[in-house]
Protein backbone atom coordinates (compact mmCIF):
# COMPACT_ATOMS: atom_id res chain seq x y z
CA UNK A 1 0.00 0.00 0.00
CA UNK A 2 1.22 3.45 -1.21
CA UNK A 3 0.09 7.05 -0.57
CA UNK A 4 -0.30 9.68 -3.66
CA UNK A 5 2.40 11.71 -4.72
CA UNK A 6 2.16 14.93 -6.05
CA UNK A 7 4.49 13.04 -9.27
CA UNK A 8 2.88 10.36 -9.86
CA UNK A 9 -0.64 9.19 -9.26
CA UNK A 10 -0.65 5.39 -7.56
CA UNK A 11 -3.46 3.21 -7.98
CA UNK A 12 -6.56 3.26 -6.66
CA UNK A 13 -5.67 0.02 -4.73
CA UNK A 14 -2.31 0.59 -3.48
CA UNK A 15 -4.30 3.94 -1.24
CA UNK A 16 -4.64 4.02 2.38
CA UNK A 17 -8.14 2.89 1.93
CA UNK A 18 -10.80 6.01 2.43
CA UNK A 19 -7.69 8.68 3.75
CA UNK A 20 -6.11 11.47 2.05
CA UNK A 21 -3.37 13.78 2.84
CA UNK A 22 -2.83 14.86 5.21
CA UNK A 23 -1.44 11.37 6.51
CA UNK A 24 -1.10 9.92 9.52
CA UNK A 25 1.82 7.44 11.28
CA UNK A 26 -0.76 4.47 11.27
CA UNK A 27 -1.22 5.51 7.64
CA UNK A 28 2.52 5.71 7.14
CA UNK A 29 2.95 1.91 8.83
CA UNK A 30 0.69 0.33 6.27
CA UNK A 31 2.56 1.51 3.16
CA UNK A 32 5.02 -1.02 1.42
CA UNK A 33 8.57 0.60 0.31
CA UNK A 34 10.63 3.49 2.27
CA UNK A 35 8.71 6.78 2.67
CA UNK A 36 9.05 9.76 5.07
CA UNK A 37 5.78 11.28 6.58
CA UNK A 38 6.99 15.32 7.46
CA UNK A 39 3.81 17.11 8.84
CA UNK A 40 1.26 15.10 7.27
CA UNK A 41 3.02 14.91 3.56
CA UNK A 42 4.32 11.63 2.47
CA UNK A 43 7.63 11.52 0.37
CA UNK A 44 8.68 8.65 -1.72
CA UNK A 45 12.12 7.64 -0.79
CA UNK A 46 13.26 5.66 -4.53
CA UNK A 47 15.01 5.25 -6.01
CA UNK A 48 18.36 4.96 -4.50
CA UNK A 49 20.47 7.89 -4.13
CA UNK A 50 23.64 8.24 -6.65
CA UNK A 51 26.74 6.19 -6.69
CA UNK A 52 28.78 10.08 -6.00
CA UNK A 53 25.88 10.53 -3.10
CA UNK A 54 26.47 7.10 -1.58
CA UNK A 55 30.59 7.00 -1.60
CA UNK A 56 30.45 10.89 0.16
CA UNK A 57 28.39 9.24 2.95
CA UNK A 58 30.12 6.18 3.14
CA UNK A 59 33.34 8.20 4.22
CA UNK A 60 31.43 10.96 6.18
CA UNK A 61 29.92 7.82 8.86
CA UNK A 62 33.61 5.70 8.37
CA UNK A 63 35.31 9.65 9.71
CA UNK A 64 32.70 10.40 12.19
CA UNK A 65 31.83 6.54 13.37
CA UNK A 66 36.04 6.17 13.85
CA UNK A 67 36.15 9.04 16.02
CA UNK A 68 33.35 8.31 17.84
CA UNK A 69 35.12 5.25 18.82
CA UNK A 70 38.15 6.54 20.24
CA UNK A 71 36.22 9.13 22.16
CA UNK A 72 34.49 6.06 23.50
CA UNK A 73 37.70 4.89 24.88
CA UNK A 74 38.46 7.69 26.68
CA UNK A 75 35.67 9.58 27.79
CA UNK A 76 33.14 6.43 27.74
CA UNK A 77 31.19 8.70 25.37
CA UNK A 78 27.79 6.38 23.90
CA UNK A 79 27.34 8.16 21.12
CA UNK A 80 27.01 6.19 17.50
CA UNK A 81 26.33 6.81 14.14
CA UNK A 82 23.87 5.41 12.12
CA UNK A 83 23.04 5.70 7.98
CA UNK A 84 19.88 5.65 5.82
CA UNK A 85 17.88 3.89 6.12
CA UNK A 86 17.28 4.28 9.72
CA UNK A 87 13.33 5.72 10.97
CA UNK A 88 13.86 8.73 12.86
CA UNK A 89 10.30 9.48 14.68
CA UNK A 90 9.40 13.19 15.44
CA UNK A 91 6.48 14.95 16.42
CA UNK A 92 6.19 15.93 12.91
CA UNK A 93 6.45 12.87 11.49
CA UNK A 94 9.06 10.07 10.37
CA UNK A 95 12.50 11.01 8.61
CA UNK A 96 14.94 8.90 6.95
CA UNK A 97 18.65 11.17 7.16
CA UNK A 98 21.39 10.32 5.34
CA UNK A 99 23.57 9.81 8.36
CA UNK A 100 23.02 10.73 12.21
CA UNK A 101 24.40 10.44 15.47
CA UNK A 102 22.85 9.81 18.54
CA UNK A 103 24.26 9.97 22.17
CA UNK A 104 21.37 8.95 24.44
CA UNK A 105 20.95 5.30 24.49
CA UNK A 106 17.35 5.87 25.75
CA UNK A 107 16.60 7.32 22.20
CA UNK A 108 17.52 3.85 20.76
CA UNK A 109 14.50 1.61 19.64
CA UNK A 110 13.45 -1.44 17.85
CA UNK A 111 12.07 0.72 15.34
CA UNK A 112 14.24 3.49 15.00
CA UNK A 113 15.35 6.64 16.34
CA UNK A 114 12.88 8.22 18.98
CA UNK A 115 12.86 11.55 19.14
CA UNK A 116 15.85 14.31 17.83
CA UNK A 117 19.57 12.76 16.97
CA UNK A 118 22.29 15.58 18.16
CA UNK A 119 23.32 15.69 14.76
CA UNK A 120 21.41 15.22 11.61
CA UNK A 121 23.60 15.55 7.95
CA UNK A 122 21.69 15.34 4.24
CA UNK A 123 23.54 15.40 1.49
CA UNK A 124 22.07 16.77 -1.91
CA UNK A 125 21.10 15.95 -4.65
CA UNK A 126 19.00 17.71 -7.43
CA UNK A 127 15.69 15.44 -6.44
CA UNK A 128 16.06 16.18 -3.03
CA UNK A 129 17.57 19.42 -2.58
CA UNK A 130 14.24 21.49 -1.52
CA UNK A 131 13.14 18.69 0.88
CA UNK A 132 16.49 18.93 2.90
CA UNK A 133 16.73 22.75 2.58
CA UNK A 134 13.53 24.03 3.39
CA UNK A 135 10.97 21.23 4.50
CA UNK A 136 13.60 18.96 7.06
CA UNK A 137 15.51 22.25 7.72
CA UNK A 138 11.95 23.04 9.61
CA UNK A 139 11.08 19.99 10.93
CA UNK A 140 14.65 19.38 12.59
CA UNK A 141 14.78 23.13 13.74
CA UNK A 142 11.15 22.23 15.68
CA UNK A 143 12.20 19.17 17.25
CA UNK A 144 15.16 20.64 18.59
CA UNK A 145 17.97 18.51 16.61
CA UNK A 146 21.22 20.74 17.61
CA UNK A 147 23.45 20.32 14.55
CA UNK A 148 22.27 19.55 10.76
CA UNK A 149 24.92 19.57 8.40
CA UNK A 150 24.22 20.25 4.95
CA UNK A 151 26.47 18.49 2.30
CA UNK A 152 26.03 19.66 -1.47
CA UNK A 153 28.40 17.71 -3.77
CA UNK A 154 27.98 20.54 -6.75
CA UNK A 155 28.98 22.82 -5.08
CA UNK A 156 31.36 21.08 -2.89
CA UNK A 157 30.52 23.28 -0.06
CA UNK A 158 28.89 21.95 3.68
CA UNK A 159 26.61 24.32 5.19
CA UNK A 160 26.60 23.62 9.86
CA UNK A 161 23.36 24.95 11.35
CA UNK A 162 23.28 25.07 14.94
CA UNK A 163 20.47 25.20 17.06
CA UNK A 164 20.65 28.71 19.16
CA UNK A 165 17.52 29.66 21.56
CA UNK A 166 15.08 27.62 19.25
CA UNK A 167 16.50 28.54 15.81
CA UNK A 168 19.02 27.38 13.74
CA UNK A 169 21.89 29.81 12.88
CA UNK A 170 24.83 29.20 10.30
CA UNK A 171 27.84 28.13 12.24
CA UNK A 172 30.07 27.03 9.77
CA UNK A 173 30.04 27.27 5.63
CA UNK A 174 32.90 24.69 4.78
CA UNK A 175 34.78 24.01 1.90
CA UNK A 176 35.60 20.76 0.35
CA UNK A 177 38.80 19.66 1.94
CA UNK A 178 38.74 21.78 4.92
CA UNK A 179 37.93 20.27 8.75
CA UNK A 180 34.86 21.03 10.51
CA UNK A 181 34.05 20.87 13.63
CA UNK A 182 30.91 18.81 14.67
CA UNK A 183 28.96 17.81 17.94
CA UNK A 184 29.94 21.45 19.54
CA UNK A 185 33.37 21.19 17.99
CA UNK A 186 34.52 17.69 20.20
CA UNK A 187 34.68 16.02 16.82
CA UNK A 188 37.25 17.53 13.84
CA UNK A 189 36.06 15.76 10.80
CA UNK A 190 36.97 16.53 6.72
CA UNK A 191 34.58 17.45 3.93
CA UNK A 192 35.99 16.21 0.52
CA UNK A 193 35.94 13.93 -1.96
CA UNK A 194 35.13 9.98 -0.76
CA UNK A 195 38.60 8.28 -1.47
CA UNK A 196 40.81 11.62 -0.21
CA UNK A 197 42.88 10.17 2.87
CA UNK A 198 41.94 11.98 6.05
CA UNK A 199 45.13 12.89 7.51
CA UNK A 200 44.10 16.01 9.38
CA UNK A 201 41.22 15.10 10.92
CA UNK A 202 41.21 14.41 15.02
CA UNK A 203 39.21 15.31 18.13
CA UNK A 204 39.51 18.34 20.27
CA UNK A 205 38.38 18.96 23.55
CA UNK A 206 34.56 19.12 24.42
CA UNK A 207 33.44 22.75 24.66
CA UNK A 208 30.93 23.91 27.32
CA UNK A 209 27.80 23.14 26.49
CA UNK A 210 28.07 20.36 24.09
CA UNK A 211 25.67 17.72 23.90
CA UNK A 212 25.59 14.90 26.71
CA UNK A 213 28.01 12.38 25.77
CA UNK A 214 27.91 12.55 22.66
Amino acid sequence: MKPETPKEQAPAMSLPQAKSAPYTLADWATWDGRWELINGVAYDMTPAPSLVHQEISMALSIRIGTLLEEVRHKTGSRCKVFAAPTDVFLDGGVVQPDLLVVCDPAKLSDRGIEGAPDLVVEILSPRTASKDTVRKRWTYEAAGVPEYLIVDPEERVGLLLRLEAGRYEEAARIEWGAPMGLLGGTLTVQLGDPFTPDTTAGMESPAAGTPPGR
